[in-house]
C-alpha cells in the first residue's frame, strides 16, 4: 500500500467507433492540447453510466446509448495532476444519435474539440495518459 494516495478519482470515457474510425477528444489541460477519449470525472452520488451521459452532454451535447463495457483498470496509476489520487478509469464502448459539430477549432478551457481519427493509423504515443495509451493498444488488437 502506498502512504501517499489518500483518495481515488473515478473516471469513465466513451469509445466511439464507426466505420474504423474512433472518436477523441482534444482538450487544453493545465495550459496543454492533450488527446484524450470522450468523459470525465465521477461525480459524488452518480453512477458510472450517469457519470458518463452527463460528461457526453456537457461536451457534445448528447447523450451515448448502446453501452458497453470495455476495460475497467487494473493496475495501480497515480493521477498526473494530484499526486495523492489514483485513478480508476472505466471505458465504455457506445454510439451516438448524432454526428459530432466542432463549434470551435482549437480547445479552449472546458471546450474540447472533437477528432475522427482511423483506429489503424493510430499511435498510442498521441496520448499523454498511460491508461488511453493500453486503451489503443487493445483496441489495435
Amino acid at each position: 500500500m502506498n502512504n501517499q494516495i489518500n483518495s481515488f478519482n473515478i473516471r469513465v470515457y466513451g469509445l466511439i467507433l464507426e466505420s474504423g474510425s474512433i472518436l477523441l477528444s482534444k482538450e487544453l489541460i493545465k495550459g496543454e492540447e492533450v488527446f484524450k477519449f470522450p468523459g470525465g470525472g465521477l461525480e459524488y452520488g452518480e453512477g458510472l453510466i450517469d457519470g458518463l451521459n452527463r460528461e457526453f452532454v456537457e461536451e457534445m451535447g448528447q447523450r451515448i446509448y448502446n453501452v458497453k463495457h470495455y476495460y475497467t483498470t487494473d493496475f495501480f496509476q497515480r493521477s498526473s495532476f494530484k499526486l495523492t489520487d489514483q485513478l480508476l478509469s472505466i471505458y465504455y464502448t457506445g454510439k451516438l444519435k448524432h454526428r459530432v459539430v466542432n463549434k470551435i477549432n482549437k480547445p479552449k478551457k472546458d471546450q474540447p474539440v472533437f477528432i475522427w481519427e482511423k483506429l489503424e493509423t493510430l499511435n498510442e504515443v498521441k496520448f499523454k495518459f498511460p491508461i488511453d495509451q493500453l486503451i489503443i493498444k487493445k483496441l489495435k488488437n
